[in-house]
């Protein structure tokens, strides 16, 4: 029975740390009084799924689904490319407003009185799998970086390194894996800007 307490306390250590989040560069003063914010989500070119290239990784799908069914390819790539909008970027904003909420912050992809944005970059995508007998989590690297509006100086500067992503046993769907790392990384990045006071 020890032993067994020993492993689960060792085991929620190291998932509690698997998540981290850095500053790595500027201060957070300019948020002081600041209510509303602008976020805006990039990706780069060289943006890496797993352990491909996103141009491989969606060759390689799109024709594994072409395969199966045609047709099936395009519908594939669809819905890869739409998760963003419709998946990814609505979860991180709603998560990130919810921890914000005591201080009244509210950030959005259309707040036109907004002084900053936040520009969220996607560095790295796990997407993870679920085939019923073995699964593995998704899991996403964040940049995020601060900017006045109409000055590309950078205020300041955030990593978040391996949010992961699960819903449980039926997250056979990758978009969905992934969309709750990006949901996890707005709740602990709101929960780090409360901690250093920002607001």
């Amino acid at each position: 029975m020890k032993k067994l307490i020993v492993i689960i306390a060792i085991f929620m250590g190291f998932t509690a740390q698997a998540q981290k989040i850095k500053m790595v560069s500027g201060k957070l003063d300019f948020l002081k009084g600041q209510n509303e914010l602008l976020v805006e989500f990039a990706y780069p070119e060289h943006l890496n799924i797993g352990k491909m290239t996103e141009a491989d990784y969606i060759t390689k799908k799109t024709e594994a689904a072409e395969e199966k069914k045609a047709g099936d390819g395009e519908r594939w790539l669809k819905l890869w490319k739409g998760d963003r909008a419709e998946n990814y970027h609505p979860k991180f904003i709603e998560l990130l407003n919810d921890g914000l909420a005591s201080k009244k912050v509210h950030i959005g992809e259309e707040n036109s009185q907004a002084k900053y944005k936040m520009v969220v970059t996607t560095v790295f995508i796990e997407p993870g799998y679920n085939i019923g007998i073995s699964r593995s989590n998704a899991y996403v690297n964040l940049e995020i970086s601060f900017y006045e509006i109409g000055n590309n100086k950078e205020l300041a500067k955030f990593t978040i390194m391996k949010s992961p992503g699960r819903a449980g046993g039926a997250d056979f769907d990758s978009g969905f894996r992934i969309g709750e790392a990006y949901a996890k990384a707005a709740k602990s990045f709101a929960k780090f800007l409360l901690k250093k006071k920002a607001f």
